[in-house]
């Protein structure tokens, strides 16, 4: 990724240090290790570092800083003249092709450890510095865009610093969510040139809106659904948790029904730790302390098991979503039933984040609608279905006729922003955040989310009072 030319010796190896830890956990980085990635004698790291631990020590913080310097060197390329909208599509492209380019660590770059405590993320969402580079960087770019428009930005101005904190939240979430889908998701089986026309036609639509709302300095507010809209999903999905994966040591004299449904239930946690590769059948016959001869006498080969497992959590996803929908009085706008959907995929993800990380992993059916009216159809896994025809069913009632791509985009952006805030706090960034401030993340992100894809419609012509203040 980085041009390591004149770089430091001690940098060299801590990047070094991050491949070995990212591709092989981080009880495989030693001196002799470090060395042999870096290029280097084991001496000339022993004299930086003088064990393994010392650079694992180092790594949290120097994470931080190769994230932020990534992200200002991006900026400082565009021209001085260059717009406040202009600086967040090309950070936007930036932090997307920092989870691209190394999709082998990925999960160690964006999982392993936090990039704000608490108190940081909460003053970042309250439009404060938090002393964090990339962080601080975003929020004066939103700021100065919207200052671009007329605004003033001010406690007592058109626009709070909170909406700006507010608004930079989800546009993180936003891009986060199109790159953790793209790298790790159902993305990543796309063409490289597809995956970065999503990001940009996403993007777009996001700042678009931005400067809409900025010009007439109103912002949009939460649902008064959204205020209760923990307490029905919990209410439906109950409170009970991911519990720890133990492998049975009588799996092979098992019934073979029985069997399968341990194969499966590792399988999923397999898929949802290290991803799916090659050796997919290999990681979890081991994991089951078993071999690959005994799992292809229940499950057959590496595809049907993959199957298998894709088939029940997102037929397990989609009951979520239409127990949480039944649990709605029938008269419920569709515009909250699609934040309630949001709102059951993000406490999912809460609940069982490796289940969560599991859909992501192995997803590999459709997305992309082809009835040319945006409808979806058998190739969609039904979890997908049902976001994507709701929002068809939210075009519609705006006087809209529906289009595959416009169902499509509009489905992405707001699958992304829900995804990124659901990643960032079930195994991600926030992940040791208090569940209460998590919550009150993800109501903010999809507040501004989802009206981004709003506005993004009303452009087209058809402005509907009754969604211009949603």
């Amino acid at each position: 990724m980085y041009q390591l030319d004149g770089a430091s010796r001690r940098v060299i190896i801590l990047e070094a240090a991050v491949y070995v830890a990212g591709c092989a956990g981080e009880q495989a980085v030693t001196v002799e290790s470090v060395a042999d990635q870096a290029g280097l004698s084991p001496q000339a790291v022993a004299e930086e570092f003088a064990t393994g631990a010392d650079m694992l020590a180092e790594i949290p913080a120097f994470l931080d800083r190769r994230m932020s310097e990534y992200m200002v060197e991006a900026a400082r390329h565009l021209p001085e003249d260059n717009s406040g909208g202009d600086v967040l599509m090309q950070l936007a492209e930036a932090y997307f092709a920092y989870a691209q380019d190394e999709p082998a660590i990925y999960h160690y770059l964006f999982e392993q450890y936090d990039a704000l405590d608490e108190e940081h993320v909460c003053q970042f969402a309250k439009g404060e510095k938090s002393g964090t580079p990339g962080a601080d960087m975003a929020l004066d770019v939103v700021k100065r865009f919207a200052e671009e428009q007329g605004a003033v930005v001010a406690h007592d101005g058109d626009i709070s610093p909170l909406q700006i904190g507010r608004i930079t939240l989800a546009c993180w979430s936003v891009i986060h969510g199109m790159g953790h889908l793209s790298v790790v998701g159902i993305l990543r089986l796309q063409h490289a040139v597809i995956r970065a026309a999503n990001l940009k036609q996403v993007d777009r639509l996001v700042v678009d809106a931005l400067q809409y709302w900025f010009k007439n300095k109103q912002i949009p507010q939460r649902r008064p659904i959204m205020n209760d809209a923990r307490a029905i999903v919990e209410g439906v999905m109950g409170s009970e948790r991911e519990k720890p994966f133990v492998a049975p040591e009588n799996l092979e004299q098992m019934d073979p029904e029985e069997a399968k449904k341990v194969i499966i239930e590792a399988s999923l946690r397999v898929a949802g730790r290290r991803g799916v590769d090659r050796r997919f059948f290999d990681h979890v016959a081991d994991r089951l302390g078993t071999s690959k001869d005994f799992l292809a006498t229940i499950v057959d080969n590496d595809f049907a098991l993959r199957e298998a497992a894709e088939t029940l959590t997102t037929m397990e996803m989609a009951q979520v979503f239409e127990d949480c929908l039944a649990a709605l009085p029938e008269d419920t706008p569709t515009v909250d039933q699609l934040q309630i959907v949001a709102a059951a995929y993000f406490n999912y993800a809460m609940m069982y984040p490796e289940r969560f990380s599991s859909i992501i992993a192995l997803a590999s059916g459709s997305i992309v609608p082809h009835n040319g009216d945006g409808s979806s159809h058998e190739g969609m896994t039904k979890n997908f279905a049902i976001m994507m025809d709701l929002l068809r069913k939210f075009v519609i009632e705006m006087g809209i006729t529906p289009t595959d791509q416009l169902v499509y985009i509009s489905t992405l952006a707001v699958w992304a922003g829900a995804n990124g805030i659901a990643h960032l706090c079930s195994i991600g960034d926030f992940k040791s955040f208090n569940e209460d401030l998590k919550w009150a993340l993800f109501v903010q992100v999809v507040t501004v989310s989802f009206f981004a894809i709003a506005h993004s419609l009303q452009i087209l012509g058809h402005e509907n009072e009754e969604y211009k203040q949603v």
